[in-house]
């Protein structure tokens, strides 16, 4: 139900935005580096990170003119993400090292900044804002987890960016950049019994590749 409405408020967006200001919207791929921190507060254990892993977004997104050069940008995007955890020096257990795949729909509201032409047909754009991540699916790496019982359903990540737009076509725009999303909330809502919370952020780099019309 939640996600429906999420589907429809931006969809009503989008509609509505012709009668208000000039706008293109358009589809990005990312293949990004998912990571995560790890706190926690423990006198019994470590308990840290555990790597790093290649994930992917993908989906359409919207830039609205407000002035000249600002725009508002946002979506709808399918993201995974990765989470890692690991836990040494727990009494009475072996070593642990688990592993977490993450699926989000996430709505970014940013702005994105351009530059005049640098070049002929060619801006350069700095973004900036946050996003909304809402967890569509969680599952486990191995068949056996201890650690992570449960996920919190709702995420969200401040965001800077940059890259550059060309503009190939009277209406076609290509564009290709780098984002960087810091994770904001907590995504542990439920864990093993220990003596003291594990509070786990996702952040992760993408490589932003796309095409407005």
């Amino acid at each position: 139900m939640l996600l429906r409405k999420i589907l429809l408020l931006v969809t009503l967006a989008l509609l509505v935005t012709p009668a208000f200001s000039q706008f293109t919207i358009g589809l990005k791929f990312s293949p990004t580096l998912s990571t995560n921190r790890v706190e926690a507060k423990s006198d019994t254990a470590s308990i840290g990170t555990n790597g790093n892993g290649l994930r992917l977004a993908i989906g359409p997104i919207a830039d609205i003119q407000i002035r000249e050069n600002y725009f508002l940008s946002t979506g709808l995007l399918f993201v995974s993400k990765r989470a890692g955890v690991e836990a040494t020096g727990m009494p009475n257990r072996a070593d642990i090292e688990e592993e977490y795949g993450l699926q989000y729909l996430q709505v970014p509201v940013t702005m994105k900044l351009f530059t005049n032409e640098v070049a002929l047909d060619k801006k350069i754009y700095f973004q900036v804002g946050a996003t909304l991540d809402f967890n569509i699916n969680e599952e486990p790496k191995k068949q056996e987890y201890f650690l992570v019982e449960d996920f919190f359903i709702f995420d969200s990540s401040l965001l800077i960016g940059m890259g550059m737009e060309y503009k190939v076509g009277v209406n076609t725009v290509v564009f290709g950049g780098f984002t960087y999303q810091r994770g904001l909330v907590n995504q542990i809502n439920d864990h093993a019994p220990l003596d003291g919370d594990i509070n786990l952020k996702n952040d992760y780099i993408s490589l932003d590749l796309g095409v407005k019309f």
